[in-house]
Protein backbone atom coordinates (compact mmCIF):
# COMPACT_ATOMS: atom_id res chain seq x y z
CA UNK A 1 0.00 0.00 0.00
CA UNK A 2 2.93 2.70 0.85
CA UNK A 3 4.44 1.44 -2.44
CA UNK A 4 1.21 2.34 -4.40
CA UNK A 5 0.82 5.80 -1.90
CA UNK A 6 4.55 6.82 -3.28
CA UNK A 7 4.05 5.93 -6.48
CA UNK A 8 1.03 8.27 -7.04
CA UNK A 9 2.59 11.03 -5.06
CA UNK A 10 5.80 11.07 -7.71
CA UNK A 11 2.85 10.99 -10.51
CA UNK A 12 1.30 13.70 -9.08
CA UNK A 13 4.82 16.01 -8.44
CA UNK A 14 5.57 14.78 -12.25
CA UNK A 15 2.28 16.40 -13.40
CA UNK A 16 2.63 19.57 -10.87
CA UNK A 17 6.23 19.95 -12.22
CA UNK A 18 5.40 19.66 -15.75
CA UNK A 19 2.77 22.70 -14.91
CA UNK A 20 5.25 24.77 -13.04
CA UNK A 21 8.13 24.43 -16.16
CA UNK A 22 5.65 25.58 -18.86
CA UNK A 23 4.85 28.45 -16.75
CA UNK A 24 8.29 29.77 -15.62
CA UNK A 25 10.18 32.74 -16.14
CA UNK A 26 13.35 34.70 -15.56
CA UNK A 27 14.52 37.98 -14.56
CA UNK A 28 16.66 39.97 -16.97
CA UNK A 29 18.73 43.15 -16.82
CA UNK A 30 22.32 44.29 -17.98
CA UNK A 31 23.55 41.82 -20.04
CA UNK A 32 22.45 39.38 -21.69
CA UNK A 33 23.24 36.42 -24.28
CA UNK A 34 22.28 32.54 -24.33
CA UNK A 35 18.60 31.07 -25.37
CA UNK A 36 15.27 32.83 -23.65
CA UNK A 37 13.19 29.57 -23.88
CA UNK A 38 10.58 30.02 -21.19
CA UNK A 39 7.44 31.26 -21.24
CA UNK A 40 7.76 35.42 -19.65
CA UNK A 41 11.10 36.77 -19.78
CA UNK A 42 11.06 40.40 -17.40
CA UNK A 43 12.91 42.82 -18.14
CA UNK A 44 13.91 44.47 -14.87
CA UNK A 45 16.14 47.52 -16.42
CA UNK A 46 17.91 48.63 -19.55
CA UNK A 47 19.40 45.09 -21.38
CA UNK A 48 22.20 44.90 -23.71
CA UNK A 49 23.11 42.39 -26.24
CA UNK A 50 27.35 42.81 -26.83
CA UNK A 51 28.73 42.19 -30.17
CA UNK A 52 30.36 39.03 -29.40
CA UNK A 53 27.69 37.13 -28.13
CA UNK A 54 24.19 35.94 -29.38
CA UNK A 55 20.70 35.35 -27.99
CA UNK A 56 17.97 33.26 -29.58
CA UNK A 57 14.66 33.39 -28.70
CA UNK A 58 11.72 30.89 -28.87
CA UNK A 59 8.50 30.86 -30.16
CA UNK A 60 5.65 31.71 -27.52
CA UNK A 61 8.14 33.43 -25.48
CA UNK A 62 6.52 36.91 -23.84
CA UNK A 63 8.96 39.35 -23.23
CA UNK A 64 7.28 41.88 -20.78
CA UNK A 65 9.28 45.43 -20.14
CA UNK A 66 8.96 46.13 -16.13
CA UNK A 67 10.04 49.83 -16.68
CA UNK A 68 10.70 52.19 -19.46
CA UNK A 69 14.22 50.33 -19.96
CA UNK A 70 14.81 49.68 -23.74
CA UNK A 71 17.06 46.52 -25.13
CA UNK A 72 20.18 47.71 -27.14
CA UNK A 73 21.38 45.52 -29.72
CA UNK A 74 25.25 45.22 -30.76
CA UNK A 75 25.17 41.14 -31.32
CA UNK A 76 23.16 38.49 -33.00
CA UNK A 77 19.69 38.19 -31.99
CA UNK A 78 17.03 35.83 -33.52
CA UNK A 79 13.60 36.14 -32.36
CA UNK A 80 11.96 33.69 -34.15
CA UNK A 81 8.55 32.91 -33.48
CA UNK A 82 5.94 31.08 -35.46
CA UNK A 83 2.39 31.43 -36.95
CA UNK A 84 0.87 29.80 -34.01
CA UNK A 85 3.46 30.75 -31.30
CA UNK A 86 4.89 34.65 -32.01
CA UNK A 87 7.18 36.08 -29.56
CA UNK A 88 5.37 38.94 -27.74
CA UNK A 89 6.96 42.81 -26.91
CA UNK A 90 5.36 44.29 -24.36
CA UNK A 91 4.89 46.32 -20.88
CA UNK A 92 3.57 45.25 -17.42
CA UNK A 93 1.87 48.26 -17.05
CA UNK A 94 0.24 50.59 -20.13
CA UNK A 95 -0.97 53.30 -17.91
CA UNK A 96 -0.21 56.70 -19.33
CA UNK A 97 0.86 55.62 -22.40
CA UNK A 98 -1.55 58.04 -24.45
CA UNK A 99 0.39 60.91 -22.68
CA UNK A 100 2.75 61.55 -25.53
CA UNK A 101 5.11 63.89 -23.49
CA UNK A 102 6.34 61.43 -21.07
CA UNK A 103 7.55 57.97 -20.96
CA UNK A 104 5.20 56.11 -18.75
CA UNK A 105 3.14 53.28 -20.00
CA UNK A 106 5.76 52.23 -22.66
CA UNK A 107 9.14 50.58 -23.10
CA UNK A 108 11.93 52.45 -24.92
CA UNK A 109 12.85 50.56 -28.23
CA UNK A 110 15.06 47.94 -29.30
CA UNK A 111 17.93 49.73 -30.84
CA UNK A 112 19.98 47.78 -33.29
CA UNK A 113 22.79 50.37 -34.50
CA UNK A 114 26.30 50.07 -36.08
CA UNK A 115 26.29 46.60 -36.53
CA UNK A 116 29.89 45.13 -36.90
CA UNK A 117 30.13 42.98 -40.48
CA UNK A 118 31.37 40.53 -38.49
CA UNK A 119 27.93 39.46 -36.88
CA UNK A 120 25.28 37.29 -38.54
CA UNK A 121 21.80 38.85 -39.84
CA UNK A 122 19.49 40.11 -37.06
CA UNK A 123 15.66 38.47 -37.46
CA UNK A 124 12.78 39.21 -35.98
CA UNK A 125 9.96 36.91 -37.22
CA UNK A 126 6.44 36.46 -36.20
CA UNK A 127 6.72 38.98 -33.11
CA UNK A 128 4.03 41.07 -31.82
CA UNK A 129 5.56 44.57 -30.79
CA UNK A 130 3.48 46.78 -28.42
CA UNK A 131 3.63 49.89 -26.55
CA UNK A 132 6.88 50.77 -27.28
CA UNK A 133 7.50 54.39 -26.56
CA UNK A 134 10.55 56.81 -27.59
CA UNK A 135 9.88 59.74 -26.13
CA UNK A 136 13.22 61.39 -25.40
CA UNK A 137 13.36 64.33 -26.54
CA UNK A 138 17.06 63.99 -27.60
CA UNK A 139 18.25 63.55 -31.62
CA UNK A 140 19.15 60.02 -30.70
CA UNK A 141 16.12 58.24 -28.65
CA UNK A 142 12.98 59.71 -29.70
CA UNK A 143 12.85 57.85 -33.33
CA UNK A 144 11.18 54.55 -33.90
CA UNK A 145 8.40 53.61 -31.04
CA UNK A 146 9.30 49.80 -31.17
CA UNK A 147 12.31 49.25 -33.17
CA UNK A 148 14.79 52.17 -33.90
CA UNK A 149 17.70 50.57 -36.70
CA UNK A 150 20.55 52.92 -37.42
CA UNK A 151 23.78 52.22 -40.10
CA UNK A 152 22.91 48.71 -40.64
CA UNK A 153 21.39 46.56 -43.25
CA UNK A 154 21.60 43.17 -41.51
CA UNK A 155 18.09 43.28 -40.12
CA UNK A 156 15.03 41.11 -41.47
CA UNK A 157 11.55 42.45 -40.18
CA UNK A 158 8.91 39.56 -41.66
CA UNK A 159 5.50 38.49 -40.33
CA UNK A 160 5.52 40.81 -37.66
CA UNK A 161 2.87 42.98 -35.99
CA UNK A 162 3.55 46.66 -34.85
CA UNK A 163 0.64 47.72 -32.69
CA UNK A 164 0.23 50.93 -30.83
CA UNK A 165 3.75 52.17 -30.36
CA UNK A 166 4.38 56.02 -30.56
CA UNK A 167 7.66 57.77 -31.13
CA UNK A 168 8.18 61.52 -30.38
CA UNK A 169 9.62 62.54 -33.97
CA UNK A 170 9.54 60.07 -36.70
CA UNK A 171 8.53 55.93 -36.86
CA UNK A 172 5.81 55.07 -34.90
CA UNK A 173 6.79 51.73 -34.66
CA UNK A 174 9.86 51.38 -36.97
CA UNK A 175 12.49 53.86 -37.67
CA UNK A 176 15.28 53.36 -40.22
CA UNK A 177 18.19 55.30 -40.92
CA UNK A 178 20.90 54.33 -43.13
CA UNK A 179 19.34 50.92 -42.91
CA UNK A 180 18.54 49.12 -46.15
CA UNK A 181 17.05 46.08 -44.63
CA UNK A 182 14.07 43.72 -45.28
CA UNK A 183 10.76 44.59 -44.21
CA UNK A 184 8.13 42.21 -45.77
CA UNK A 185 4.85 40.62 -44.72
CA UNK A 186 4.05 43.13 -41.57
CA UNK A 187 1.67 44.74 -39.80
CA UNK A 188 1.41 48.22 -38.88
CA UNK A 189 -1.89 49.18 -37.26
CA UNK A 190 -2.44 51.83 -34.23
CA UNK A 191 0.52 53.33 -34.40
CA UNK A 192 1.75 57.33 -33.64
CA UNK A 193 4.30 59.68 -34.41
CA UNK A 194 4.72 63.42 -33.94
CA UNK A 195 3.53 66.27 -31.73
CA UNK A 196 1.03 68.84 -32.30
CA UNK A 197 3.79 71.93 -32.46
CA UNK A 198 7.05 72.22 -33.92
CA UNK A 199 8.08 68.35 -33.64
CA UNK A 200 6.24 67.17 -36.37
CA UNK A 201 6.57 63.59 -36.68
CA UNK A 202 6.88 61.62 -40.22
CA UNK A 203 5.75 58.06 -40.32
CA UNK A 204 3.45 56.98 -38.46
CA UNK A 205 3.87 53.81 -38.63
CA UNK A 206 7.10 53.28 -40.53
CA UNK A 207 9.41 55.83 -41.33
CA UNK A 208 12.36 55.40 -43.86
CA UNK A 209 15.42 57.45 -44.13
CA UNK A 210 18.36 57.81 -46.39
CA UNK A 211 18.23 53.53 -46.79
CA UNK A 212 16.67 51.92 -49.67
CA UNK A 213 14.68 49.55 -47.42
CA UNK A 214 12.41 46.41 -49.23
CA UNK A 215 9.35 47.40 -48.35
CA UNK A 216 6.74 44.49 -49.24
CA UNK A 217 3.84 42.63 -48.40
CA UNK A 218 2.64 45.13 -45.81
CA UNK A 219 -0.26 46.25 -44.08
CA UNK A 220 -0.58 49.34 -42.66
CA UNK A 221 -4.13 50.54 -41.14
CA UNK A 222 -4.84 52.83 -38.19
CA UNK A 223 -1.77 54.33 -38.23
CA UNK A 224 -1.10 58.68 -37.71
CA UNK A 225 1.43 61.32 -37.82
CA UNK A 226 1.57 64.49 -37.23
CA UNK A 227 3.69 65.82 -39.99
CA UNK A 228 3.85 63.73 -42.88
CA UNK A 229 3.12 60.03 -44.03
CA UNK A 230 0.23 58.40 -41.95
CA UNK A 231 1.25 54.46 -42.44
CA UNK A 232 4.68 55.16 -44.32
CA UNK A 233 7.11 58.02 -45.06
CA UNK A 234 10.21 58.10 -47.24
CA UNK A 235 12.68 60.48 -47.42
CA UNK A 236 16.35 61.24 -48.76
CA UNK A 237 16.54 58.34 -50.68
CA UNK A 238 13.84 55.56 -51.71
CA UNK A 239 13.53 51.99 -52.06
CA UNK A 240 10.89 49.22 -53.71
CA UNK A 241 7.61 49.93 -52.06
CA UNK A 242 5.42 47.46 -53.85
CA UNK A 243 1.91 45.18 -52.89
CA UNK A 244 1.55 47.18 -49.65
CA UNK A 245 -2.12 48.03 -48.19
CA UNK A 246 -2.26 51.39 -46.68
CA UNK A 247 -6.02 52.06 -45.15
CA UNK A 248 -7.37 54.14 -42.76
CA UNK A 249 -4.18 56.16 -41.88
CA UNK A 250 -3.99 59.61 -41.16
CA UNK A 251 -1.64 62.79 -41.33
CA UNK A 252 -1.59 66.00 -41.54
CA UNK A 253 0.12 65.56 -45.00
CA UNK A 254 0.17 62.56 -47.25
CA UNK A 255 -2.33 60.28 -44.87
CA UNK A 256 -1.57 56.86 -46.62
CA UNK A 257 1.59 57.66 -48.04
CA UNK A 258 4.44 60.26 -48.03
CA UNK A 259 7.57 60.85 -50.15
CA UNK A 260 9.92 63.80 -49.03
CA UNK A 261 13.37 65.47 -50.39
CA UNK A 262 14.51 62.31 -52.79
CA UNK A 263 17.17 64.15 -55.36
CA UNK A 264 16.70 60.69 -57.78
CA UNK A 265 13.80 58.18 -57.56
CA UNK A 266 15.59 54.46 -58.48
CA UNK A 267 12.90 52.16 -57.62
CA UNK A 268 9.09 52.42 -58.68
CA UNK A 269 5.87 52.19 -56.30
CA UNK A 270 3.80 49.68 -57.98
CA UNK A 271 0.91 47.22 -56.95
CA UNK A 272 -0.25 49.07 -53.41
CA UNK A 273 -3.60 49.41 -52.82
CA UNK A 274 -4.68 53.19 -51.05
CA UNK A 275 -7.56 53.47 -49.49
CA UNK A 276 -9.75 55.26 -47.27
CA UNK A 277 -7.29 57.44 -45.51
CA UNK A 278 -7.36 61.41 -44.63
CA UNK A 279 -5.05 64.77 -44.31
CA UNK A 280 -5.96 67.44 -42.64
CA UNK A 281 -4.01 69.86 -45.08
CA UNK A 282 -2.93 67.84 -48.39
CA UNK A 283 -2.74 64.51 -50.31
CA UNK A 284 -4.67 62.34 -48.32
CA UNK A 285 -3.64 59.22 -50.33
CA UNK A 286 -0.04 59.87 -51.29
CA UNK A 287 1.99 63.20 -51.01
CA UNK A 288 5.11 63.72 -52.99
CA UNK A 289 7.56 66.81 -51.77
CA UNK A 290 10.99 67.20 -53.42
CA UNK A 291 10.48 64.30 -55.18
CA UNK A 292 9.43 62.10 -58.48
CA UNK A 293 8.91 58.74 -57.97
CA UNK A 294 6.97 56.46 -60.52
CA UNK A 295 3.88 54.74 -59.98
CA UNK A 296 2.82 51.61 -61.54
CA UNK A 297 -0.62 49.75 -61.11
CA UNK A 298 -1.66 51.27 -57.68
CA UNK A 299 -5.06 51.72 -56.82
CA UNK A 300 -5.86 54.93 -55.27
CA UNK A 301 -9.58 55.37 -53.94
CA UNK A 302 -11.92 56.77 -51.61
CA UNK A 303 -9.24 58.94 -49.94
CA UNK A 304 -10.33 61.85 -48.45
CA UNK A 305 -8.22 65.50 -47.40
CA UNK A 306 -9.97 68.17 -45.35
CA UNK A 307 -7.69 70.47 -47.41
CA UNK A 308 -6.87 70.01 -50.96
CA UNK A 309 -6.03 66.74 -52.82
CA UNK A 310 -7.81 63.76 -52.22
CA UNK A 311 -5.74 60.94 -54.13
CA UNK A 312 -2.37 62.38 -55.19
CA UNK A 313 -0.54 65.60 -54.05
CA UNK A 314 2.41 67.41 -55.37
CA UNK A 315 4.85 70.08 -54.46
CA UNK A 316 7.68 71.71 -55.07
CA UNK A 317 8.56 71.26 -59.05
CA UNK A 318 7.81 67.57 -58.51
CA UNK A 319 7.42 65.99 -61.73
CA UNK A 320 6.38 62.26 -60.68
CA UNK A 321 4.97 59.42 -63.49
CA UNK A 322 1.90 57.65 -63.32
CA UNK A 323 1.47 54.61 -65.38
CA UNK A 324 -1.41 52.14 -65.33
CA UNK A 325 -2.86 53.43 -62.07
CA UNK A 326 -6.77 54.25 -60.45
CA UNK A 327 -7.36 56.78 -59.05
CA UNK A 328 -11.25 56.97 -58.38
CA UNK A 329 -13.81 58.72 -55.62
CA UNK A 330 -11.18 60.50 -53.51
CA UNK A 331 -12.50 63.86 -52.25
CA UNK A 332 -11.46 67.09 -50.91
CA UNK A 333 -12.98 69.79 -48.85
CA UNK A 334 -16.64 69.90 -48.20
CA UNK A 335 -16.42 66.21 -50.53
CA UNK A 336 -15.59 67.62 -53.73
CA UNK A 337 -14.37 65.10 -56.36
CA UNK A 338 -10.59 65.45 -56.65
CA UNK A 339 -7.88 63.32 -57.48
CA UNK A 340 -4.83 65.11 -58.41
CA UNK A 341 -3.93 68.28 -56.91
CA UNK A 342 -1.03 69.93 -57.84
CA UNK A 343 0.80 73.02 -55.96
CA UNK A 344 2.71 74.95 -57.74
CA UNK A 345 3.17 75.80 -61.55
CA UNK A 346 6.04 73.63 -61.89
CA UNK A 347 5.07 70.38 -60.40
CA UNK A 348 3.51 68.76 -63.60
CA UNK A 349 3.34 64.96 -63.40
CA UNK A 350 3.03 62.62 -66.94
CA UNK A 351 -0.04 60.42 -67.01
CA UNK A 352 -0.17 57.49 -69.12
CA UNK A 353 -2.57 54.86 -69.37
CA UNK A 354 -4.72 55.25 -66.35
CA UNK A 355 -7.86 55.57 -64.93
CA UNK A 356 -8.35 59.17 -63.91
CA UNK A 357 -12.22 60.46 -62.63
CA UNK A 358 -12.63 63.61 -63.95
CA UNK A 359 -10.01 63.97 -65.90
CA UNK A 360 -7.71 66.71 -66.33
CA UNK A 361 -10.90 68.78 -65.74
CA UNK A 362 -10.67 67.19 -62.10
CA UNK A 363 -7.09 68.13 -61.22
CA UNK A 364 -6.75 71.18 -58.44
CA UNK A 365 -4.33 73.81 -57.34
CA UNK A 366 -1.73 76.21 -59.15
CA UNK A 367 -0.40 73.84 -61.25
CA UNK A 368 -3.61 72.87 -62.61
CA UNK A 369 -4.66 75.86 -64.11
CA UNK A 370 -1.88 75.76 -66.95
CA UNK A 371 -1.23 71.61 -66.43
CA UNK A 372 1.76 70.72 -69.18
CA UNK A 373 2.23 67.27 -68.28
CA UNK A 374 2.22 64.62 -70.42
CA UNK A 375 -1.65 63.08 -70.58
CA UNK A 376 -1.45 60.24 -73.13
CA UNK A 377 -4.32 57.37 -73.56
CA UNK A 378 -5.71 57.81 -69.77
CA UNK A 379 -9.75 57.37 -69.18
CA UNK A 380 -11.77 58.21 -67.09
CA UNK A 381 -15.51 55.94 -66.06
CA UNK A 382 -15.94 53.29 -63.36
CA UNK A 383 -13.42 50.95 -62.69
CA UNK A 384 -16.44 49.17 -61.94
CA UNK A 385 -14.78 46.84 -58.85
CA UNK A 386 -16.25 44.00 -57.27
CA UNK A 387 -18.38 44.32 -54.09
CA UNK A 388 -16.25 44.53 -50.91
CA UNK A 389 -12.82 44.38 -52.50
CA UNK A 390 -10.86 46.22 -55.71
CA UNK A 391 -10.90 43.27 -57.61
CA UNK A 392 -12.00 44.47 -60.98
CA UNK A 393 -15.21 42.90 -63.04
CA UNK A 394 -15.58 41.48 -66.15
CA UNK A 395 -16.97 44.10 -67.32
CA UNK A 396 -14.18 46.95 -65.69
CA UNK A 397 -12.70 49.08 -68.51
CA UNK A 398 -9.32 48.71 -66.53
CA UNK A 399 -9.51 45.19 -68.01
CA UNK A 400 -6.59 45.19 -70.69
CA UNK A 401 -6.86 48.53 -70.81
CA UNK A 402 -2.66 49.32 -69.45
CA UNK A 403 0.34 50.17 -71.11
CA UNK A 404 0.65 47.59 -73.77
CA UNK A 405 4.49 47.50 -74.08
CA UNK A 406 5.68 46.95 -70.72
CA UNK A 407 9.51 46.71 -72.01
CA UNK A 408 11.28 48.14 -68.66
CA UNK A 409 8.68 48.31 -66.26
CA UNK A 410 10.02 45.41 -64.99
CA UNK A 411 6.49 44.00 -64.17
CA UNK A 412 6.29 41.45 -61.02
CA UNK A 413 4.69 37.75 -62.25
CA UNK A 414 1.87 38.37 -59.75
CA UNK A 415 -0.66 41.51 -58.59
CA UNK A 416 -1.28 42.56 -54.96
CA UNK A 417 -3.74 39.41 -54.96
CA UNK A 418 -0.89 37.17 -56.00
CA UNK A 419 -3.08 35.83 -59.15
CA UNK A 420 -1.22 35.94 -62.40
CA UNK A 421 -0.24 39.86 -63.39
CA UNK A 422 -0.66 39.64 -67.42
CA UNK A 423 -3.95 37.54 -68.28
CA UNK A 424 -5.00 38.15 -71.95
CA UNK A 425 -2.87 40.13 -74.07
CA UNK A 426 -2.87 43.80 -72.26
CA UNK A 427 -1.87 44.58 -68.67
CA UNK A 428 -4.98 46.21 -66.35
CA UNK A 429 -5.30 48.84 -64.91
CA UNK A 430 -4.34 49.02 -61.07
CA UNK A 431 -3.45 47.10 -58.00
CA UNK A 432 -5.82 43.71 -59.16
CA UNK A 433 -5.78 42.45 -62.59
CA UNK A 434 -8.95 40.47 -63.90
CA UNK A 435 -7.91 36.59 -63.97
CA UNK A 436 -10.66 35.34 -65.82
CA UNK A 437 -9.50 35.67 -69.74
CA UNK A 438 -11.95 38.42 -71.04
CA UNK A 439 -10.08 38.87 -74.43
CA UNK A 440 -9.66 36.00 -76.55
CA UNK A 441 -12.60 32.79 -75.67
CA UNK A 442 -11.96 31.41 -79.64
CA UNK A 443 -8.12 30.44 -79.72
CA UNK A 444 -6.27 30.94 -83.02
CA UNK A 445 -4.75 27.57 -84.44
CA UNK A 446 -1.92 27.62 -87.16
CA UNK A 447 -4.04 25.19 -89.16
CA UNK A 448 -7.12 27.72 -88.80
CA UNK A 449 -6.13 31.25 -88.05
CA UNK A 450 -8.67 33.46 -86.45
CA UNK A 451 -7.11 37.56 -85.51
CA UNK A 452 -9.06 40.55 -84.95
CA UNK A 453 -7.23 43.72 -84.59
CA UNK A 454 -8.84 47.31 -83.86
CA UNK A 455 -7.15 50.76 -84.33
CA UNK A 456 -6.91 53.81 -82.88
CA UNK A 457 -8.02 52.48 -79.50
CA UNK A 458 -8.87 55.36 -78.45
CA UNK A 459 -11.17 55.77 -81.45
CA UNK A 460 -12.73 59.38 -82.20
CA UNK A 461 -14.00 58.78 -85.62
CA UNK A 462 -13.37 55.99 -88.00
CA UNK A 463 -12.16 52.19 -86.06
CA UNK A 464 -10.12 49.79 -88.06
CA UNK A 465 -10.92 46.50 -88.24
CA UNK A 466 -8.59 43.56 -89.19
CA UNK A 467 -9.59 39.65 -89.19
CA UNK A 468 -7.79 36.97 -90.83
CA UNK A 469 -9.81 33.32 -91.93
CA UNK A 470 -8.37 30.37 -93.47
CA UNK A 471 -11.55 29.16 -94.09
CA UNK A 472 -14.97 30.25 -96.06
CA UNK A 473 -17.75 30.61 -93.15
CA UNK A 474 -20.09 32.78 -91.98
CA UNK A 475 -19.13 35.79 -90.08
CA UNK A 476 -20.58 38.12 -88.13
CA UNK A 477 -19.12 41.14 -86.31
CA UNK A 478 -20.95 42.92 -83.56
CA UNK A 479 -20.27 46.28 -81.74
CA UNK A 480 -22.03 45.88 -77.83
CA UNK A 481 -21.98 48.10 -74.66
CA UNK A 482 -20.35 47.15 -71.59
CA UNK A 483 -23.45 45.26 -70.29
CA UNK A 484 -23.64 43.38 -73.48
CA UNK A 485 -25.99 44.82 -75.21
CA UNK A 486 -26.04 45.25 -79.22
CA UNK A 487 -25.28 48.59 -80.43
CA UNK A 488 -24.46 47.70 -84.11
CA UNK A 489 -24.44 44.59 -86.15
CA UNK A 490 -21.31 45.65 -88.74
CA UNK A 491 -21.14 42.35 -90.71
CA UNK A 492 -23.22 39.35 -90.81
CA UNK A 493 -22.12 37.08 -94.14
CA UNK A 494 -20.26 34.21 -95.44
CA UNK A 495 -16.69 35.51 -96.25
CA UNK A 496 -14.09 33.81 -97.56
CA UNK A 497 -10.81 33.15 -96.75
CA UNK A 498 -7.74 35.35 -96.73
CA UNK A 499 -6.97 39.20 -94.89
CA UNK A 500 -10.30 41.13 -94.62
CA UNK A 501 -10.50 44.99 -93.33
CA UNK A 502 -12.81 47.71 -93.26
CA UNK A 503 -13.51 50.73 -91.19
CA UNK A 504 -16.71 51.45 -89.11
CA UNK A 505 -17.64 55.48 -88.03
CA UNK A 506 -17.98 55.29 -84.60
CA UNK A 507 -18.71 58.88 -84.20
CA UNK A 508 -22.58 58.52 -83.41
CA UNK A 509 -21.61 56.55 -80.23
CA UNK A 510 -21.28 58.27 -76.54
CA UNK A 511 -17.75 58.28 -75.04
CA UNK A 512 -17.36 54.76 -73.08
CA UNK A 513 -16.17 51.29 -73.61
CA UNK A 514 -17.27 49.05 -76.15
CA UNK A 515 -16.46 45.69 -77.05
CA UNK A 516 -16.10 44.37 -81.13
CA UNK A 517 -17.38 40.69 -81.46
CA UNK A 518 -16.43 38.63 -84.06
CA UNK A 519 -18.22 35.18 -84.59
CA UNK A 520 -17.45 32.29 -86.41
CA UNK A 521 -18.62 28.77 -86.46
CA UNK A 522 -16.07 27.48 -84.22
CA UNK A 523 -16.56 30.36 -81.54
CA UNK A 524 -16.15 33.60 -80.64
CA UNK A 525 -13.59 36.23 -79.82
CA UNK A 526 -13.70 39.88 -78.58
CA UNK A 527 -12.09 43.21 -78.20
CA UNK A 528 -12.44 46.14 -76.43
CA UNK A 529 -12.02 49.65 -77.49
CA UNK A 530 -12.81 53.24 -75.94
CA UNK A 531 -14.65 55.75 -77.68
CA UNK A 532 -13.58 59.65 -76.62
Amino acid sequence: MNTRLTILFLFFAWVIGLGLAKADSIEVSGAVFGHWSTDTVFVAGNIDLRESKTLIIDPGVTVIFNGTYYFRVDGCLKAVGSMENPIRFTRNDTLGFHVDTIADGGWKQIRVENINTSVDSILFRYCRFEYGKAVDQDSIHGYGGALCIRNTDRVSVAHCTFANNYAYYSGGAVYLENASILLKNNGFTDNRCGQTQDDYGYGGGLCSDHSEAIIENNQFNLNSSTGIGGGLCIRFSDGPVAFNVFEDNYSALGGGLGMLHIDTCHYSIGNNLVVNNGAYFFGAGISNGDCSPTYINNTIVNNHCFGGGGGFYCKDSVVPVLINNILYGNTEYGGEANQVYLWDITSQPDFYYNNIQGGTDGFSGTGASDFTGVYDHNIDFDPMFETNSFNLLQASPCVNAGKPDTTGMMIPAHDLADHHRVVGDTIDIGAYEYQASSGIELESTEDNPLSLVLFPNPVVDDLHLEFELSNQEFVSVVVTDMRGQAVEVILAETMTPGHHQFIWNASGLDTGVYVVLIQTSRGVMSRKFIKK
